[in-house]
């Protein structure tokens, strides 16, 4: 008779999974006290991609290797986002808790995409989207679904927008190549590639050029509408940003609606960042106007504290949530639809679904609102008391005042204001590991660009960043 081998029997025993998970805790603990609290150096590791490939070696034939020495080099040569000087991209510090919840929905490993596979997550799920359409203004017959991250949201809710607009596509194919999107030119990236999976192209996005604060320039919005119009093409969908990726900037939400209902135009608000302020009651008033949008993009893992991926895909109307993926699978669906809302592969790209909705809806319930709200109050007003210190530095210039907690910088003094100067100066940092900020053009100029994300973070670590950069400028020669 065959037996299973007793080293697989041992990996699932309940014995030797508890006393493993102690020593993980107990390291991952000891790593949280030294990065949350200052006693840790570095923010990231200035490895190069090919010596940082040597480092690891791709024999797995051996068992039994040192598990600590193991966890020690995963900590040690990543980068730290818990580290209060970690002011890079949109990337979460997220709760310590967070993670244990997803040790429950990792081992639970149920996939969400079928109510069958994954009872729970599925009905966590529509709960959580229910509270983030409540959160947008959204009436009771919205809708949505969580899916993996704001780019596949995007290409849903886009997807939704050209069935609505195009009917049968799905099935009959891009029959009207002349279809366009219009969209902020500071739109995050995946507007340009959703386009391009969706067979437009990315020539099909029609930038928007915006103001000096950033924001959609809406007196341009008649004029490149009637251009489009005139030249045979039909516009699917607008997509407006909450907020730009560049500077965190809000859109006129009232202004673009305005315009869209009027010239039957599908409204999306791409929200992956700075949905979450209308949790807060000091910033939501920058979200006026989301609830006229038809579809709004929210991630989750961004400005609520969790880890990747969960991003909310709402619709105001929910019917519409399911125009994206009209496909049958006579093995996983029996009825149509709408009858089967709880099974979310009728409406996400994913197959395969993790467990979305759990983390958050623990996390919800474990910390309240108020937590999350008076987390986006901090790092905003931080955000926004950095700014006046910039603004009243006589080296320093802004890119444009924020609304959030992001924000973009110069330094620029006499004839120290190029762009190579900016490379140069974020070059410096990177190499000297102690914080981790990015770039981005604005203007035909290049910025500093800040992330303040960690709550962690504090006005004494941004000022020692501006003390840095003033001791770099000291030992660069123009």
């Amino acid at each position: 008779m065959n037996e299973m081998p007793g080293e697989i029997l041992n990996a699932y025993d309940h014995k030797n999974f508890e006393e493993n998970a102690e020593g993980i805790l107990k390291f991952i603990s000891g790593y949280l006290k030294e990065v949350c609290h200052g006693n840790f150096n570095s923010v990231l590791t200035g490895i190069s991609p090919l010596n940082m490939l040597n480092e690891w070696d791709g024999d797995f034939t051996l068992s039994g290797v040192d598990k600590n020495e193991l966890y020690q080099k995963v900590m040690d040569l990543s980068q730290h986002i818990h580290h209060p000087n970690y002011i890079g991209h949109q990337v979460t510090a997220p709760l310590p808790l967070s993670a244990l919840f997803s040790i429950i929905t990792s081992l639970l490993n149920n996939s969400s995409a079928v109510y069958e596979m994954s009872p729970v997550d599925t009905i966590l799920q529509k709960r959580i989207v229910e509270w983030m359409c409540g959160k947008i203004g959204y009436d009771n017959t919205s809708d949505g679904v969580l899916t993996n991250g704001g780019t596949i949201g995007n290409l849903t809710a886009l997807l939704a927008a050209r069935e609505n607009k195009v009917e049968g596509v799905w099935k009959k194919g891009v029959n009207n190549s002349k279809l366009c999107i219009l969209a902020s030119e500071l739109s995050h990236y995946s507007i340009d590639r959703a386009a391009g999976v969706m067979g437009l192209g990315t020539d099909s996005v029609i930038k928007i050029p915006v103001d000096k604060n950033s924001r959609i320039d809406t007196t341009k919005l008649e004029e490149l509408y009637s251009k489009k119009i005139n030249d045979g093409f039909t516009v699917i969908a607008l997509v407006a940003n909450a907020a730009s990726t560049a500077t965190g900037c809000y859109d006129d939400f009232n202004t673009i609606a305005d315009f869209c209902e009027s010239h039957n135009i599908w409204f999306h608000v791409d929200g992956a960042h700075g949905a979450s302020a209308l949790l807060s009651e000091k910033y939501k008033y920058l979200l006026s106007g989301i609830n006229r949008a038809d579809s709004v993009v929210w991630d989750l893992h961004k400005m609520m504290l969790m880890p990747a991926l969960a991003t909310g895909v709402l619709f105001k109307k929910g019917i519409n949530s399911y125009k994206t993926f009209l496909q049958e699978a006579s093995y996983l669906f029996k009825n149509d639809p709408e009858s089967e809302w709880f099974n979310y592969a009728h409406r996400t790209l994913e197959c395969t679904k993790n467990m979305m909705g759990t983390v958050p809806y623990l996390s919800l319930k474990y910390y309240g609102e108020s937590f999350f709200s008076n987390y986006i109050d901090y790092v905003y007003d931080l955000t926004n008391e950095f700014a006046l210190i910039i603004n009243n530095s006589p080296d320093l210039k802004l890119g444009v005042f924020p609304d959030s907690n992001i924000i973009c910088f110069r330094y620029e003094s006499g004839a120290k204001n190029t762009d190579s100067l900016q490379s140069q100066i974020r070059e410096r940092i990177l190499k000297s590991e102690e914080f981790y900020l990015v770039q981005t053009r604005l203007f035909d100029k290049l910025y500093l660009r800040c992330t303040i994300i960690n709550p962690l973070t504090k006005l004494d670590n941004l000022l020692q960043l501006l003390e840095e950069i003033r001791q770099i400028i000291n030992t660069i020669e123009l």
